[in-house]
C-alpha cells in the first residue's frame, strides 16, 4: 500500500529545476533579466466538506457515525433474532442472545448520544481553560 502511495506520488509532485541540476548556468539567478523569471500559479483547493470550523467537522463526523452505526445496529439486531430462533429454547444460546441484544442496546444509546457527548466535551475543555474558544471557529 505504501508503494503505491510512493509511486502515485511521485506523478503528482512537479519540482522546479535548480541550477545545479539542470547543469545551465545562471539558471536559478536573481538576477535583473527579467525574461528568465518564471512565474508560480497556485491551485485553490475546494474544501469537499460543508463546514467551516473544527466544531461543524466534528458534528459532520458525527452525523456519518450515526448513520453507519444505524445501519450496523440494524443488522445486529437482525442477527440477534436469528440467534434467539435458532436457539430453540436452549438456555445457553438464549441467554447469550439476551447478552447480544443488551450490548447493541448500549451501542445504540451511546451512539444516539453521541452529539451531546461531544458538546459536553467540547463546553468542558472550553470552560476548564485547557482549550480557548477560538479553537472551534475559524477567523473570518
Amino acid at each position: 500500500m505504501v508503494v503505491v502511495g510512493f509511486l502515485a506520488g511521485g506523478s503528482l509532485v512537479r519540482a522546479q529545476p535548480n541550477a545545479a541540476s539542470t547543469g545551465v548556468p545562471n539558471a536559478g539567478s536573481t538576477g535583473t533579466d527579467k525574461s528568465s523569471t518564471q512565474t508560480q500559479t497556485f491551485t485553490k483547493l475546494q474544501n469537499p466538506l460543508e463546514a467551516d470550523d473544527i466544531q461543524e467537522v466534528i458534528f459532520l463526523a458525527v452525523d456519518i457515525a450515526m448513520y453507519v452505526g444505524g445501519a450496523f445496529a440494524i443488522l445486529a439486531i437482525i442477527f440477534v433474532g436469528f440467534k434467539f430462533v435458532f436457539a430453540q429454547g436452549n438456555a445457553t444460546e438464549l441467554t447469550e442472545a439476551k447478552k447480544w441484544l443488551l450490548y447493541i442496546i448500549i451501542g445504540l444509546a451511546i451512539l444516539i448520544s453521541a452529539k451531546v457527548i461531544v458538546e459536553v466535551v467540547k463546553n468542558t475543555l472550553v470552560k476548564s481553560g485547557v482549550v480557548d474558544q477560538s479553537v472551534f471557529t475559524l477567523p473570518n
